[in-house]
C-alpha cells in the first residue's frame, strides 16, 4: 500500500485552492500528489504522509483560520458503516436533560452542569442515567412528545444521511438518549438501525426504571465492534461521530473518528474535528464531492 494521507479543509467561506496549494507548499513543504475542489468551501489534497510535528502545525494553523482539517490515511478512506450520537451531534438537544426539565422535577439547577461533567468523562454515565429517570417517576409518558415538539436538527443531517444511504453506507444511530424519542429521529432522517435505551412504563406513567441498553462508558464502543464482527465489516472501514466521553471509544476505534463541536476528552484525543461548518463536512471528509449530495 501507498503511504499517502488525504487532507481535506472545509471553511464556512470560500476556498481558493491555487492559494492553498501554494501556501501548504512554501510553508510547510508538503509533497502534493493532487488537489480538487469538491465544492466551493472544500479542497481536496492527496499527500506523502506527514511527520507528527508538521501534522500538528498544519491543523494548528487552519484552526487559527476556523477552517475544519481532516488528515487520513488514503488507503482506507472508502468506509461502509457510518455510526453517530444522537443528542448534541445529529440533533442539537439533550433530550433527556429537556425531559427531566419539562416534567419538573425541581432539579433543574442541576441538570445542565452534571450532564456537562458526564460529557466530560468526570461522572459516570449510568450514574446520572439511573438518577435522571428515577426523577421521572410516576410522570406521564406523554411528556415526551413535548420532547419531540421541540428537536432541532442539526444543520447538515439530513443530506449526510440521505447521500449515505444512497451510497449503500449502514448507517447507524447509537444514543444513550431513549426511544421513542431515538426511534423519532431515526425514522425522520432515515437511519438504517438504532440502538438506544428504553423507558418502562406502567399505565401510561414513567417507572422510574429503564433498559440499559447504551448505558455505560463502553456500550457504543461494544456495539461497534459486535456490527464490525456480525457484518464482517473491517474497522478501519468506519466513521464515527460523536462529542461526549461515552463517545471517545468507539471514535477511536474507528477507521475515521469525527469530533463535533465536541467536549474538551474528545477534543484531546480525537484528532479530526469539526468545529466551524456542519455535518456535512462528514462526507467531505470521506471525499464525495457536493454534487454527489443527495438532497
Amino acid at each position: 500500500m501507498e503511504n499517502k494521507q488525504a487532507l481535506t479543509l472545509v471553511s464556512p467561506e470560500f476556498l481558493n485552492l491555487d492559494e492553498i496549494e501554494k501556501y501548504l507548499s512554501h510553508n510547510f513543504s508538503i509533497s502534493i500528489n493532487s488537489k480538487k475542489s469538491l465544492s466551493a468551501k472544500c479542497l481536496d489534497f492527496e499527500i506523502n504522509c506527514l511527520n507528527e510535528k508538521k501534522e500538528e502545525a498544519i491543523r494548528k494553523y487552519f484552526n487559527s483560520k476556523k477552517i475544519d482539517i481532516c488528515i487520513q490515511d488514503l488507503n482506507f478512506r472508502d468506509k461502509k458503516l457510518f455510526i453517530s450520537d444522537m443528542d448534541a451531534t445529529i440533533i442539537g438537544n439533550e433530550t433527556l436533560d429537556d425531559l427531566v426539565k419539562i416534567a419538573g422535577t425541581g432539579i433543574n439547577a442541576n441538570i445542565d452542569k452534571n450532564s456537562k461533567l458526564s460529557m466530560e468523562g468526570k461522572i459516570d454515565i449510568k450514574t446520572i442515567l439511573d438518577v435522571w429517570v428515577n426523577c421521572l417517576k410516576n410522570k406521564p409518558k406523554e411528556l415526551i412528545n413535548e420532547v419531540i415538539k421541540k428537536i432541532k436538527f442539526n444543520p447538515g443531517s439530513d443530506i449526510l444521511i440521505k447521500t449515505l444511504n444512497k451510497k449503500n453506507y449502514l448507517t447507524v444511530l447509537i444514543t444513550a438518549g431513549f426511544a421513542p424519542v431515538s426511534t423519532y429521529v431515526s425514522e425522520r432522517l432515515g437511519f438504517k438501525n438504532v440502538v438506544s435505551n428504553e423507558f418502562e412504563f406502567a399505565n401510561n406513567k414513567f417507572t422510574g426504571k429503564y433498559v440499559p441498553i447504551v448505558a455505560t462508558k463502553n456500550a457504543k464502543l461494544n456495539y461497534l465492534k459486535e456490527i464490525c464482527t456480525k457484518k464482517t465489516i473491517n474497522q478501519k472501514k468506519v466513521v464515527a461521530i460523536g462529542d461526549g466521553a461515552n463517545d471517545l471509544g468507539m471514535l477511536n476505534y474507528s477507521g475515521l473518528g469525527i469530533g463535533y463541536n465536541a467536549h474538551q476528552i474528545i477534543k484531546d484525543n480525537i484528532k479530526n474535528q469539526i468545529f466551524y461548518t456542519d455535518l456535512k463536512s462528514v462526507l467531505f471528509f470521506l471525499g464525495i464531492n457536493e454534487i454527489e449530495f443527495t438532497k
